[in-house]
């Protein structure tokens, strides 16, 4: 359960129908899509009522439906909603949740972290999971994000622990206001560390981990994480027979550039079997 209101220009509009319709009574949701609950409308005031500490005014509810491109959360005490973006001094990057009809996305200074035409943000990690599917054992997401991969890799039966690092504090920011990240404070089997994985990778064992999922930001923000170097730290710590997702994107692909080329040849030379370009899930996959 999410522990604010969280809502969108979908859930918004939704609202703004009912108060139309003159419900005084509306089955909406409150945590962007993941469940339902009802709240109240008071007429008299203008008020929606979500809880004795939470509501909003008509105005505002409006001003959300007219907004597409960011979140809101209703902070307790007040009646107007609060947009979930910041500025990070520390990485002059500017971090909002981006919504969609399915989980939101982060979107740091324009680019957005998940797909959100073709396949929406859950789907695009459903996608991922799948490319080293059966899990088991013990499972490095490299990348934290908004946890989603570490989530869905963490309600596989078999899988003992998920170790999920982020050094980045905005897109932890974001994930404490995201609803669809909240099991990634709360689950047992995942373990999030405040750290730089390219650094942290170094005190795992040889063969720790079953499968490792690495979803790095674009090569121009982190080229330490396409490297050589890493991606022998990466083969030392799967065990004999496990599998690699790595995401590469396809920036610059339309002026000849070819990522994915590049992060195969080097996967090869760090000792993986197999690597080869997943087009469909806009990554490489390969083999210990």
């Amino acid at each position: 359960m999410s522990k604010f209101v969280v809502l969108s220009h979908f859930q918004a509009a939704e609202i703004t129908k009912a108060i139309l319709d003159n419900k005084d009574k509306i089955r909406i949701s409150t945590d962007l899509g993941l469940t339902a609950s009802t709240v109240s409308v008071d007429y008299k005031n203008n008020f929606v009522v979500f809880s004795a500490e939470e509501k909003l005014t008509f105005d505002e509810i409006s001003k959300i439906a007219a907004t597409e491109n960011v979140c809101f959360v209703v902070e307790k005490g007040k009646t107007a909603a609060t947009k979930i973006q910041m500025f990070s001094a520390e990485t002059n990057r500017f971090y909002k949740l981006l919504p969609t009809r399915d989980a939101p996305t982060a979107e740091i200074s324009g680019i957005r972290m998940h797909r959100v035409q073709e396949r929406s943000p859950w789907q695009d990690t459903e996608d991922k999971i799948g490319c080293v599917e059966p899990l088991s054992g013990m499972v490095l997401d490299t990348c934290c994000g908004l946890g989603y991969t570490a989530i869905a890799a963490a309600a596989s039966k078999k899988v003992e622990r998920v170790y999920t690092f982020e050094r980045d504090r905005g897109m932890i920011l974001l994930a404490d206001y995201n609803p669809w990240s909240q099991p990634l404070f709360s689950y047992v089997k995942i373990k999030l560390a405040i750290d730089d994985i390219s650094s942290a990778i170094k005190y795992f064992d040889a063969g720790f981990f079953s499968a490792i999922i690495h979803d790095p930001p674009r090569l121009q923000l982190s080229p330490e994480l396409y490297s050589l170097e890493f991606y022998r730290q990466l083969f030392r710590v799967l065990k004999r027979g496990g599998r690699l997702y790595h995401y590469t994107g396809s920036p610059g692909e339309k002026r000849g550039i070819n990522i994915p080329k590049g992060v195969v040849r080097r996967l090869k030379e760090a000792g993986f079997q197999n690597a080869a370009e997943k087009k469909d899930v806009l990554g490489v996959v390969a083999v210990k």
